[in-house]
């Protein structure tokens, strides 16, 4: 459970318990006085007004919990993350996905004797398109902190972190969104992320913003194909943390089913 989540179920326990008191003290001091002693009813009605108090008192505590409880809990017991195996560890694609599905370099290789024009494959890590971002609403005056980490970055069709019933290296080509969910540490409120969808090497989406949540817990970043049918193709989902490199996911979309490669 994330910092948030513990923080709001605890909230509202104290807030019902608050809410229980105002009713009953409230219930109280409308409810007519049995007792004809002057004293009797007075003591009854000084007993309402407490509960009436207790209630507001607790609501209050309710309040404050819920403002102040994520940046508390996360000084008193920072958030971890699960450490990368490797520099990218969902770059791994699943048994046969694009091995059966794309065509292969032996396909379409013109004769051995001409040579086939090829794209230099990156020597570092991917760096941030920043001619394609439209800056964030808000103004940018937190520095991006540079211990901020990811891990477990994963592709689902459900935006649940405690569940992996969705998650997959290959998708087909259904309306529908998908979602990269990463566990995080180190971030910062405020600070600006940036999350980066390609197909085929080609970008399709960039958004960047501020980041909303807390310390540390898990996110995620969300595209939908564009609102229509999935384009086939070999997709990577990558997170920038300013302008740093977090880490990418890859998986494939296409419109029939892989075929498993043969066992040795």
């Amino acid at each position: 459970m994330s910092n948030e989540s513990l923080v709001g179920t605890l909230a509202a326990l104290v807030g019902f318990v608050g809410l229980v008191l105002l009713f009953l003290g409230l219930a109280r001091l409308i409810t007519p006085r049995s007792s004809r002693l002057f004293s009797e009813r007075r003591r009854q009605m000084v007993a309402a007004w407490q509960q009436i108090f207790y209630g507001v008192v607790v609501l209050l505590i309710a309040a404050a919990v819920l403002f102040i409880g994520p940046p508390a809990i996360a000084l008193v017991v920072p958030p971890t993350a699960t450490p990368l195996l490797s520099p990218t560890p969902s770059n791994t694609p699943g048994p046969s996905p694009t091995v059966t599905l794309t065509p292969t370099a032996t396909e379409t290789r013109p004769p051995t004797d001409t040579p086939q024009p090829t794209t230099p494959a990156p020597t570092g890590p991917p760096t941030l398109p920043v001619d394609l971002i439209t800056p964030p609403a808000g103004t940018l005056t937190v520095t991006p902190p540079a211990n901020g980490v990811i891990a477990n970055l994963r592709v689902s069709r459900v935006n649940d972190c405690a569940s992996t019933q969705g998650n997959a290296d290959f998708f087909d080509t259904q309306p529908r969104a998908l979602y990269a969910l990463f566990d995080y540490n180190n971030w910062q409120r405020d600070a600006q992320w940036t999350y980066v969808w390609r197909r085929d090497e080609a970008i399709v989406s960039v958004v960047s913003a501020l980041w909303d949540g807390s310390t540390g817990g898990c996110g995620y970043a969300e595209y939908d194909g564009g609102g229509a049918d999935w384009a086939p193709g070999v997709y990577q989902v990558q997170i920038f943390l300013g302008t740093t490199y977090m880490d990418q996911a890859t998986f494939t979309i296409s419109d029939s089913t892989p075929t498993p490669s043969p066992t040795p």
